[in-house]
Parts: structure tokens; C-alpha cells; sequence
């Protein structure tokens, strides 16, 4: 299996993640927010040639935005991004948000700048620490738990999928394996599925290639792996179709028969053909 699965089959593990995090909270990590209700899409219009991506954007049930994002280091330019990705939501939503952001930093770090002064801009976020919890602790009292078949509550299938963020001996890599392992051994489906997934969207951006395939092995024979690979396939066949549609298009074919032959909507040829032209 390809690394690049994961990255392509976002959006899949994001709606896997969000359908099961609706209605709680995450106020034990001191984000006492509304309860979530869905997840907004995470793709921002491009301004520059940089990643438009959020980590995860949360609908709540007071009609705000929560904004999360997974961090492994601490940079005065990654605020100055999450700025840009609030200011961008704003303006796709095209209504008037209330978003509130909050940083998730991973065990190894210990403080982190809340504010971001631009004068007449002035932009907070609320810094949560994984320092304050002890990743070993958590995985071993979890792993005991579904060890005897006792089910996991809301807040343990939480602290399940931000495990590997948790302070640790273990580096943030193997922690993501032992949980996504753990997360394996869950009886119920459905919890299984939420902490699974959550743990790849938390943790993809910060792993190597290499840790990024052990989780993809460990995925094996899993509903999650079904999903991603027809995903793949489904990409596949509409990249097909796309090449299709531009070489007719190229030869003057008319727009209505190119949905016909291709089986594309009528809005994706017309993107094509204005990109053509």
C-alpha cells in the first residue's frame, strides 16, 4: 500500500473521525466548548501557492467554529498561518463565523505563544499541552481495559486517539503504531472506527514514510482499508474520465457530449474546459 493513500483519503478518515465525535466535547483538555454537531470542510481557497489545509474544523452546536490543529513544534509562522486558514474560512463560509482555534502541542513541548500582535490585528489561540498527561500511563491503563473486553467511554476513546501526542519515553512515531494497534483490538465497531481514524488524522503530518506505512500495515483487513481503497479506485476512474474529457474538449467537442461520454457532471467539464481555455 502507498503512503499517499493516506493523504488522497483524507477527507474519508475525516468523516470516519467527525461522524463519531458528534455530541461530545473536548472540555477535559480545558476546551469547555459547545458540543460538536459535524465537521466543516477542512479545504480553503488558495491565495498563495501553500497549504490550504486545516488539521480539523468542527461544527459546534452554538453554529461556531472550532478550529484544531495537531503541532510538534513551535514557530511564529505557524501563527501567522492559522490566521490566514481562520481568516480564509471566514470568506469561503461567506458569513460572519465566530472561530475559535485551539493548538494541540504534542508532549515534547512546554510553552508556546497564545497571542500574534499585528496592531490593528490582534489574534489568540488557546495552546493545549500534552505535557500534562502521561501517554504511558493512559496506553497502559487502555490497553488493560480492552485487554478484560471493558468497553471504552467518550472521554477513553478521546484520550485514545490524541495518545500519541500524549508525553511519552516513546517517540511520537511508535506511539501512533501501539495505539492505532490498541485502537485495532476494540470489540465495537463503531469505537473502533473512531479511534482509528482519528489517530492517522491527528498524528499524518507528523510521521515519516516510513511509520506512515507501519500504520497503513496495521490497517490491513479493516473496514477503514476497504473504504480508503475504493476511495483510491473511485479517484482513479474519475482521473480517467477527467483525461478523457480534456482530449475531447481539445478537439472541439461540445460540452453536453462530453458529460455524455465521460459520465462527468456538467459543472467538472465546464472547470475543464475553462481551465483549457
Amino acid at each position: 500500500m502507498d503512503t499517499e493513500i493516506t493523504r488522497n483519503s483524507n477527507d474519508i478518515l475525516m468523516k470516519c473521525m467527525a461522524e463519531n465525535f458528534k455530541d461530545k466535547t473536548l472540555a477535559f483538555f480545558g476546551l469547555p466548548t459547545a458540543r460538536i454537531v459535524g465537521l466543516s470542510p477542512a479545504a480553503l481557497p488558495a491565495i498563495e501557492a501553500r497549504e490550504t489545509r486545516t488539521d480539523t474544523v468542527f461544527l459546534l452546536e452554538d453554529q461556531t467554529l472550532l478550529h484544531l490543529e495537531f503541532q510538534t513544534t513551535v514557530s511564529k509562522e505557524d501563527m501567522k498561518r492559522f490566521l490566514l486558514y481562520d481568516a480564509r474560512i471566514t470568506n469561503r463560509e461567506n458569513q460572519a463565523w465566530i472561530i475559535n482555534t485551539a493548538v494541540i502541542y504534542s508532549g515534547n513541548i512546554q510553552e508556546a505563544p497564545e497571542l500574534l500582535d499585528c496592531g490593528s490585528i490582534l489574534y489568540r489561540v488557546t495552546n493545549v499541552y500534552m505535557k500534562d498527561y502521561d501517554g504511558d500511563a493512559e496506553y497502559k491503563r487502555l490497553q488493560q481495559k480492552t485487554e478484560v473486553g471493558e468497553s471504552l467511554d467518550d472521554e477513553d476513546l478521546i484520550k485514545l486517539v490524541f495518545l500519541p501526542l500524549m508525553k511519552s519515553r516513546s517517540p511520537i512515531e511508535e506511539q501512533a503504531v501501539q495505539s492505532l494497534e490498541l485502537a485495532r483490538r476494540l470489540k465495537d465497531e463503531k469505537q473502533r472506527v473512531f479511534a482509528m481514524s482519528g489517530i492517522i488524522v491527528v498524528t499524518d503530518k507528523h510521521l515519516s514514510e516510513e511509520y506512515k506505512r507501519h500504520l497503513l500495515e496495521v490497517l490491513k483487513m479493516t473496514q477503514i482499508e476497504q473504504w480508503i481503497r475504493e476511495e483510491g479506485r473511485e479517484e482513479g476512474r474519475k482521473k480517467s474520465r477527467e483525461e478523457i474529457a480534456r482530449a475531447a474538449l481539445k478537439e472541439g467537442a461540445e460540452v453536453e457530449f462530453v458529460v455524455k461520454i465521460t459520465g462527468l457532471d456538467k459543472q467538472t467539464v465546464l472547470k475543464l474546459k475553462e481551465k483549457l481555455n
